[in-house]
């Protein structure tokens, strides 16, 4: 009769099944051992006398069968089972360190921060666990961008918001809304942060960032941005101005009053910065302590050889940050000259050098009208030299100190300054600043709302029109960040002939003075233009002297908390 218990032997096992029948073996082979070992023990102690009298004593025939006494085989047997535990533990490990040497890993020995699990977890099994688990745990990208936004001090004339949620302020506003958001521009009041009794709603605040001190303010005239070459059919009735002598005069004397009261107000640390815009040329005036430094100073772009020859016959020093040194230094005007006696000295040494090389052709035979052609030539290529960066970003320069005052000299009583020709013929520079001056007048920037879709994908855009002034642009995406908008991006169209003011950075490369070094420089500036009126994080943001934080901004996107330029 066939046994039904035998195994197949042609059936295939597993590696488990293996392993479960090596294991029961195991038992029953210690089982087996610890049977013998009780019987072995037994044997003894029957045949020792002093057991037997001990056993005798305590066993009593009377007493009753279902009282048990107690095993004296119980710690022996809790140590055959530790034993056998240990025995059982080592065959797995053997098992497990033999596929283990199979599959290549290498199991490490040193204490990890993993040491507190039991070396019996250690099995193939948890092995290819902790393999599964790595390969689906993702790497963490680690995000760029920066908390804080880049000042860039070029003039903007358009600038694009847009969010995938809504603003939470509009273009249309109440009564109490345009007069808390003008008082609060106009008085320099932080209506979000202290209290006060102005309306302090979201339309109240976006409404102060969209305000601007011009000077002149003509109706019928556009005079930002200002071109030269620029004609529309709004500007044909600026024939009384070019025509009316006493009009170009009356204007002219209220700009003088109004760039002076700027000036002032420049120098006094109670304004913050102003632009000086003509039809050739941008000018940027900007205080003591903003970006770190510890004088007035101011940045024109562009200019011209003639300018520039101008600024050296008035003696005022300058540098011109964007240019790159020539081996060859043939022009003395673009060097920027230290002092005037340096600058006398030069071509004192220059002329006599002109002279020896005269002499020199002279000595040779060569005529004196080819000597003339030859210095003539010379000449020409040292002016063709000085040209080169004319009217380009390069041409920019920077002064400092009194040479700032000697510049605002210069402007003031420079009639090259108001064009002659065209349709703003007669019409002086427009200035343009975040604080009231004398003859100042009051504007709003242009507001429009819509709704666009991008890829299917819809968002609310908001687009600001007119002179964006550098304060524009944090003071909205901080009002953004407060009124709990997680993520937005901007856009922003320049004036070209000011991007050169942000490649600039601050127009030194060494911005600390007289071991002063740049934290105390911050703390001074801060304190000294409290009165400019920007609140305390704006302005810790214009007085950093950080120069890479002087960017320019062309696209901007905030989200999770960091803004990036794209």
């Amino acid at each position: 009769m066939e046994n039904v218990e035998s195994p197949n032997i042609l059936e295939w096992k597993l590696p488990d099944q293996v392993m479960q029948m090596h294991r029961l073996k195991m038992k029953k082979r210690a089982l087996q051992a610890r049977m013998n070992n009780k019987m072995h023990n037994t044997n003894e102690e029957s045949s020792s006398p002093i057991n037997n009298s001990s056993n005798n004593s305590s066993f009593n025939l009377n007493q009753p069968a279902s009282l048990k006494r107690k095993n004296p085989f119980l710690k022996d047997n809790a140590k055959k089972e530790e034993k056998d535990m240990v025995v059982e533990g080592n065959l797995e490990m053997s098992s497990d360190s033999t596929l283990f040497e199979l599959l290549n890993i290498n199991v490490k020995k040193k204490k990890t921060v993993e040491d507190s699990i039991p070396d019996s977890s250690l099995n193939f099994t948890s092995v290819l666990a902790k393999l599964e688990n790595n390969a689906c745990i993702p790497e963490l990208e680690v995000q760029k961008g920066e908390k804080y936004i880049p000042i860039d001090w070029s003039l903007k004339t358009k600038m694009r918001f847009m969010s995938p949620k809504p603003f939470p302020w509009n273009s249309k506003l109440k009564t109490s809304e345009e007069a808390s958001g003008t008082t609060s521009f106009v008085r320099c009041l932080d209506i979000g942060e202290k209290e006060t009794t102005l309306d302090t709603s979201p339309n109240a605040r976006f409404h102060q960032c969209c305000l601007v001190w011009q000077h002149p303010s003509l109706p019928w005239l556009e005079l930002f941005p200002r071109s030269a070459g620029k004609v529309s059919a709004s500007l044909g009735s600026n024939a009384a101005v070019a025509n009316n002598q006493m009009i170009r005069d009356a204007l002219y004397r209220e700009w003088c009053d109004s760039f002076r009261s700027l000036f002032h107000l420049l120098r006094a640390r109670q304004c913050a910065y102003f632009y000086v815009c003509t039809n050739n040329f941008t000018v940027l005036f900007r205080a003591a302590g903003i970006c770190g430094l510890s004088e007035m100073h101011a940045l024109l772009t562009p200019t011209t050889r003639g300018f520039r020859q101008s600024l050296k016959q008035e003696e005022i020093e300058y540098t011109m940050p964007l240019k790159k040194e020539h081996k060859k230094i043939l022009n003395l005007s673009d060097s920027g000259c230290e002092t005037l006696d340096s600058c006398s000295s030069s071509a004192v040494l220059n002329e006599e050098e002109d002279e020896a090389q005269d002499k020199w052709l002279q000595s040779l035979g060569v005529e004196n009208s080819e000597i003339q052609k030859i210095n003539s030539s010379q000449a020409r290529m040292n002016l063709e030299k000085e040209s080169e960066v004319d009217s380009m970003r390069q041409s920019l320069v920077f002064v400092k100190g009194i040479e700032a005052q000697a510049l605002f000299n210069l402007l003031i009583n420079c009639k090259s300054a108001i064009t002659t020709t065209g349709a703003l013929a007669g019409v002086p520079p427009t200035l343009l600043a975040p604080s009231a001056f004398h003859g100042a007048t009051l504007r709003p920037l242009k507001v429009k709302e819509s709704i666009v879709r991008v890829d299917k994908d819809r968002f609310y855009s908001l687009e600001l029109k007119g002179p964006i002034l550098p304060h524009v642009l944090p003071s909205l995406c901080d009002l953004m960040k407060s009124s709990q908008l997680e993520q937005f991006s901007v856009s922003c169209a320049h004036l070209s002939t000011t991007t050169s003011f942000s490649a600039a950075k601050h127009g030194l490369e060494q911005i600390e003075t007289e071991d002063v070094p740049k934290t105390q420089q911050n703390i001074f500036g801060q304190e000294n233009l409290s009165d400019c009126g920007f609140n305390s994080i704006l302005l810790k943001h214009f007085c950093n002297p950080d120069p890479a934080r002087i960017e320019l901004v062309e696209a901007l996107k905030y989200s999770n908390g960091l803004y990036t330029l794209s």
